[in-house]
């Protein structure tokens, strides 16, 4: 990957040559993004760019040399990867380790280096678990850290996620980061900073990825998904710049083929006070993993968002999509103009409960009632 194959973020990318330039760059580099944003082919060209070794000062690795191919297939012996994993279905590990996902991650790196976390998590095999970074991933991490570079240069540790990190494992990294070996860098990438244990996050240079521009965003999902403009930019707009997100949306027909049924069924029961009929709908949602329940409350909460754009006359900045239209406009008559905003809440709530690992039954129980009473009384 090269600086001029990565989306947006170009102050960033001049921010990041002039560090490589002046031998400025800490031991310890920390990428925070929203999901999708592009922190993983960013930090891979800037891993790049730092590696070559006939680099254009100022602009650009070469992209030919023998280090530049093996990054771009994800293969350079002193590269190395952590991200969550866990058991995956018909597995025998009890204790997995990323190294037993590379094909997998490089696989889907080389598809979409765009790819959000639902996503790695639904090639590797674990939908609905929990992926972590173990300590026994932290001794992988060490024992790797600690042998020679092979081709007699830097080291790379690139650790995707580390707010997956257990307690356990972030203290037996902790003392690496805070002296790094010599040549030996650290590249995290975290969609939760606050979650990453203070040492490790006030011992790393912060890079902080934005949204990227609609105009340049549009065309890209365009080239990959073979949508029409009109509906890139529609998704472009909904996935807040996130090309992740916007890629998913746009090959998927958007998370309104699968969701869409169910947040119609439970609105349907909201407006006609039905609460047992709101109860029932809302048990579709148990069936799913808890990343597809997380991605449901997000769904549900960006759809009650263009309802209510609907309903206080702003049809133009609602981005619905074409499948979403008729509904939406249905809800907006019936809804009340009381029942938004502690409709973004509970879902909110309902998202963060599932993340925590809450009983799914219970949460999406309690979800239910409270979109009941907030319209209804």
């Amino acid at each position: 990957m090269q600086f001029k194959e990565v989306l947006g973020n170009k102050d960033l990318i001049r921010r990041l040559i002039r560090m490589a330039d002046s031998s400025r760059t800490g031991h310890s580099l920390m990428f925070v993004e929203q999901d999708g944003y592009g922190a993983l082919p960013l930090a891979m060209a800037f891993i790049q760019y730092m590696m070559c070794r006939d680099r254009r000062e100022g602009e650009d690795s070469c992209g030919v040399c023998p280090a530049c191919r093996k990054i771009g297939e994800m293969m350079h012996p002193d590269l190395h990867f952590a991200f969550p994993v866990s058991a995956a279905a018909g597995s025998s590990s009890k204790k997995p380790l990323s190294s037993s996902f590379l094909q997998q991650w490089r696989e889907l790196y080389k598809e979409n280096p765009y790819f959000t976390e639902a996503e790695l998590y639904s090639r590797l095999g674990i939908d609905g678990k929990a992926g972590v970074i173990s300590v026994a991933e932290a001794r992988g991490i060490l024992d790797a850290l600690s042998l020679k570079a092979y081709e007699g240069y830097n080291k790379y540790m690139l650790i995707w996620l580390p707010e997956r990190m257990n307690a356990e494992a972030s203290n037996r990294l902790l003392k690496i980061v805070e002296e790094p070996m010599p040549d030996t860098y650290f590249i995290f990438i975290t969609h939760a900073p606050e979650k990453v244990i203070p040492t490790i996050r006030s011992r790393s240079q912060m890079i902080r990825l934005y949204p990227v521009a609609g105009q340049e965003l549009a065309p890209f999902i365009v080239s990959r998904a073979g949508v029409t403009l009109q509906e890139a930019q529609v998704y472009a707009r909904t996935s807040g710049g996130s090309p992740g997100l916007a890629i998913g949306m746009a090959l998927q027909g958007s998370a309104a083929a699968s969701y869409l049924p169910v947040v119609s069924a439970m609105l349907g029961a909201v407006a006609g006070a039905d609460l047992a009929g709101l109860l029932g709908s809302s048990e579709a949602v148990l069936s799913l993993g808890r990343e597809r329940q997380k991605d449901f409350c997000v769904y549900m909460e960006d759809f009650i968002r263009k309802v209510m754009m609907i309903r206080r006359g702003l049809p133009s900045i609602a981005d619905t999509l074409p499948s979403e239209s008729a509904e939406a406009a249905r809800f907006a008559s019936v809804l009340r103009d009381s029942f938004y905003e502690r409709a973004f809440k509970a879902l909110e709530e309902a998202r963060i409960s599932v993340e925590a690992n809450v009983n799914s039954k219970m949460v999406f129980c309690n979800l239910a009632n409270v979109l009941y009473a907030i319209n209804n009384f």
